[in-house]
């Protein structure tokens, strides 16, 4: 078991809160719990930012129940904190898909659904992610998936240090509770319908 998986696996199995000063105040990252509270919040907020995300559809709280148990907890290389601000969960970010070959893995799910009057509040926190990930984690880089058309929040990670490396062709498909963007190999005379820019950061230890 690499670094990166012994160090997840604990967190998962000992949940412990990180605390990051921002301004004034403190924002603590906590791991997602399976409360009605939080799954009723992660419910809400996948339905209203459903445009951040790769797949469009109806969520529900067995559905979103069923995504914590599955694709969160059983994941052995995932993560998922919720970011709270005066005692109020204000999003969530976490970290995903650890490639061994590269030692990396990517920020995953960022969200940040209440506004609360703390200019870069986000960027504190992303900040922080990116340097828990490569020094507690020990990667040599962070990485990112986001829509190149997203220019707020491309201009998020610039701010944090990240840069954009390539893109990654999508093409829409359609499905039966609304859509989802699909990577694609593109042919010679075919287009893309969307990109992904693919932006990272690194320890700058080779």
């Amino acid at each position: 078991m690499t670094t990166y998986h012994d160090k997840i696996t604990k967190i998962k199995l000992y949940p412990e809160f990180m605390k990051i000063p921002v301004n004034d105040v403190e924002v603590i990252l906590k791991v997602v719990d399976k409360s009605e509270k939080t799954i009723k919040l992660l419910t809400e907020w996948r339905n209203e930012f459903w445009d951040a995300f790769p797949e469009k559809f109806t969520a529900t709280n067995s559905s979103t129940i069923q995504w914590l148990e599955k694709q969160v907890y059983e994941k052995e290389d995932r993560i998922l904190f919720l970011i709270i601000l005066d005692g109020e969960v204000i999003g969530h970010i976490g970290t995903y898909r650890y490639n061994q070959k590269e030692n990396s893995a990517e920020i995953d799910n960022v969200v940040r659904a209440v506004r609360k009057n703390q200019p870069g509040l986000m960027q504190k926190v992303t900040k922080f992610l990116i340097n828990w990930m490569l020094k507690e984690l020990k990667l040599r880089k962070v990485q990112l998936k986001v829509f190149s058309d997203n220019f707020k929040a491309i201009n998020l990670y610039e701010r944090c240090g990240m840069r954009t490396v390539g893109m990654i062709p999508l093409k829409k498909e359609l499905t039966e509770q609304g859509w989802k963007w699909t990577e694609i190999e593109l042919q010679e005379g075919e287009y893309a319908d969307r990109y992904f820019s693919v932006m990272e950061i690194d320890s700058g230890i080779k």
